[in-house]
């Protein structure tokens, strides 16, 4: 299976791939893995600035990089993972946005620190459907308010139940990035044609073995 993008298939000199229940690791990103950075999501709004290969960087949940060579990969298993390149493929970005990476702001902190705007393109790939993704009152509440500048029925279309891939694309539009593509369908509820489950589902119960996304720049930096 391969999930492709319009928008990252433009980027030249990038290569990215989104796992899925049959390859966890993308087959895009296996010729470079062990390079990647050595790393702990936490659900945090940390950035990390990736300058060299199998870097340390503790606790994080968002890489950016403008070295070839080395790949930026997010885990994630209902959570966003977003992808991000710039449109001369000079940098690119992989980001892990749950409820509490969005609530906190980790997007637009993460585009400030690429002054990303409509020189990127941002690609939301396999994540949970609202109507998969049941809450608590208090925190549908609590989106609610906090996202009031979107209508109440696109942060929830229905009664707790949250749409995670709506938040991620409004935070972007705010941000300036106009470009954004959705791929992969929900990580709970897509089947392919056997009817066999396509990826992992914390909230469905799959506990380990989360799916990967990410990217990397295959040439030289583009000034």
């Amino acid at each position: 299976m391969l999930i492709s993008s319009v928008l990252l298939d433009a980027v030249p000199g990038i290569r990215y791939g989104f796992g899925f229940e049959k390859e966890l690791v993308p087959q895009a990103l296996q010729r470079l893995w062990d390079q990647r950075p050595v790393k702990k999501q936490v659900h945090g709004t940390h950035a990390a600035h990736i300058t060299a290969p199998q870097q340390e960087v503790g606790h994080a949940d968002a890489f950016f990089t403008s070295r070839p060579e080395i790949p930026v990969s997010v885990i994630t298993a209902d959570c966003v993972p977003l992808l991000l390149a710039r449109r001369d493929g000079g940098a690119v970005a992989a980001v892990h946005a749950g409820w509490r990476g969005l609530y906190d702001g980790i997007i637009p902190s993460v585009l400030d620190q690429l002054r990303a705007g409509e020189d990127w393109v941002a690609v939301i790939g396999p994540t949970i459907c609202a109507p998969c993704y049941e809450i608590s009152e208090e925190l549908a509440q609590d989106f609610g308010q906090r996202f009031a500048a979107m209508p109440r029925e696109a942060v929830l279309p229905a009664h707790r139940h949250l749409d995670l891939r709506a938040v991620a694309e409004h935070q972007l539009r705010q941000a300036g990035v106009k470009n954004i593509e959705h791929v992969g369908g929900c990580t709970c509820c897509t089947r392919d044609a056997q009817g066999d489950k396509l990826f992992r589902s914390y909230r469905r119960g799959d506990r380990n073995s989360q799916q990967h996304a990410g990217l990397y720049i295959t040439h030289k930096e583009t000034t």
